[in-house]
């Protein structure tokens, strides 16, 4: 066979085998986790093509095409050192190819039978350090890489004798015409070819398998000490889909719940929630489907229906796309603690309902009444509305202690605020005992003419209670005096003025006689 023939045959075969290591690269096979397997191929197909056409003479070109030959031979064998197990440092990798092109380059001014018997030693070279790879790996056992070591040795070893004919023998090299140097090397490296490439792809192949089953058993492993750490874990842990079903619970979960993990598998999260707190839940699942994760505290039914109170740290699941799938939430116990919150809200709720409320009459105090008269005052500077201000004092009620007694007269202090409470019919109107047998009442958005209306309508339900009262002046029952004023916000009226206006109405209605309305 010609030598162009089998060049060009080399050349065809590495340049197949290289596109055939593409494809698997990027099928994501992992046959092509292994570096420099493909470049190595590239460059023995590109120095044998160039060879082709250079067969007969030498120049720049032959040189470069011998570089690139050798230089894929050193990736090869540095292809085997990792499918052997072995690592190829940098430094190492970098040192062999400068050295590759610093001997071939050498060549140049050489004669021909020493620059050819130069460029076999170190081809023989790097196909006796795989076959040193390999012959280490195999432990001399029979097995693919010891049949690949004995065939990487062959090479070498015609590469080595022929290295020594041409260097040491270079005048019987000549007389051969190069032809059973040049004829014989090419048609063993091609047969070589053959066999170590299909030897390659099943131990690239084998290792491989071996990868995916080494990840296999961690995956395995990952997810036992998973189900160890999720089933051992104080927090309850729950996973769901993307419909927001249970596919996880561990036992702790379960058991807070009341439930078996098999009884909640399946279940869909809502169906926990009281109908109170489904704000919490749909709130939470926007926050997941749009990839986003949080912390938050939600309320959760037993299975007998009590509520129970969780801290929620929650993480969505996406795909590789930023798709939803579902989402992982750590749910830890905090009912206890949930429960004394409330409860203390509870009691200081209560406490400021008693420091704003009056203990006797149970209306209103003077501390809320001023709190509610400059939160009102000050919204009649965007509202540009009306405020009116009632102030009643009970006629005679020293009298009245005195000779009825001190128990009489906190009842009749009682009767006359329920009496005030009931004359009003708006949640923003208050109604506050002001101090003593003292009353006042606020109505935001009154003029004067309603709000002597509402005035008139307690004085009359006080009179009505019939309240026995002998030491009055100006009846046989309770009855009350009432000043009444109404404004708009002004910033050179005070609070104090308003107050003081209707305290001296209060007053004239006094000296007119009692029992009446000034305004």
């Amino acid at each position: 066979m010609e030598l162009r023939t089998v060049m060009l045959m080399m050349a065809t075969g590495s340049f197949i085998y290289g596109i055939l290591l593409m494809l698997f690269k990027f099928n994501n096979n992992n046959l092509l986790k292994v570096p420099f397997w493909i470049v190595a191929k590239i460059l023995q197909g590109t120095g044998s093509l160039m060879l082709y056409f250079r067969t007969s003479t030498f120049d720049g070109l032959t040189m470069l095409a011998n570089i690139i030959l050798v230089l894929g031979c050193a990736y090869e064998a540095w292809t085997i050192r990792i499918l052997s197990g072995q690592l190829v440092k940098r430094r190492q990798h970098i040192l062999t190819s400068v050295g590759v092109i610093a001997v071939c380059s050498v060549t140049v001014f050489l004669d021909r039978p020493y620059r050819t018997g130069l460029v076999f030693l170190i081809q023989s070279v790097f196909y006796f350090l795989p076959s040193l790879f390999l012959f280490k790996k195999s432990k001399m056992k029979l097995s693919k890489q010891l049949l690949l070591a004995v065939c990487y040795c062959i090479t070498g070893s015609v590469f080595l004798i022929s290295s020594i004919i041409c260097l040491g023998f270079p005048e019987f090299a000549l007389g051969l015409g190069g032809s059973a140097i040049f004829g014989v090397i090419p048609i063993v490296s091609f047969c070589i070819f053959l066999i170590s490439g299909f030897i390659l792809l099943m131990l690239a192949k084998e290792r491989s398998d071996m990868q995916i089953l080494e990840i296999q058993k961690a995956l395995k492993k990952s997810e036992i000490r998973f189900q160890q750490i999720v089933e051992t874990a104080i927090e309850g842990i729950l996973i769901f889909d993307e419909n927001y079903r249970i596919t996880f619970a561990n036992k702790n979960m379960a058991s807070v719940l009341g439930y078996t993990v098999d009884e909640m598998i399946g279940r869909s999260y809502i169906s926990f929630f009281p109908k109170n707190h489904l704000d919490v839940y749909y709130h939470q699942e926007s926050l997941r489907k749009k990839g986003e994760g949080s912390v938050y505290e939600c309320c959760l039914l037993t299975k007998d229906g009590r509520k129970h109170w969780f801290l929620v740290s929650a993480k969505a699941i996406v795909d590789d796309f930023g798709k939803f799938e579902g989402s992982f939430a750590m749910l830890t116990d905090i009912n206890e603690r949930k429960e004394m919150e409330l409860s203390l809200e509870e009691s200081n709720r209560w406490l400021t309902e008693l420091s704003n409320k009056d203990f006797l009459t149970g209306i209103a105090n003077r501390r809320r009444f001023h709190a509610t008269l400059e939160h009102e005052y000050s919204r009649l500077r965007r509202s540009n509305s009306k405020l009116s201000i009632i102030l009643l004092d009970i006629d005679f009620f020293k009298e009245y202690n005195d000779y009825y007694g001190h128990v009489a007269g906190d009842e009749c202090l009682r009767q006359v605020g329920g009496v005030l409470g009931n004359c009003i019919n708006r949640s923003v109107d208050l109604v506050a005992r002001y101090g003593g047998e003292e009353f006042a009442c606020i109505l935001p958005d009154t003029d004067i003419h309603d709000a002597v209306k509402i005035a008139e309508r307690m004085r009359q339900g006080i009179q009505d209670l019939k309240i026995e009262h002998k030491k009055s002046l100006v009846s046989e029952f309770v009855t009350a005096s009432f000043g009444v004023t109404t404004v708009q916000y002004s910033p050179e009226i005070s609070l104090e003025e308003i107050i003081s206006t209707a305290d001296k109405l209060l007053y004239k209605a006094k000296v007119s006689g009692r029992n009446r309305i000034e305004y």
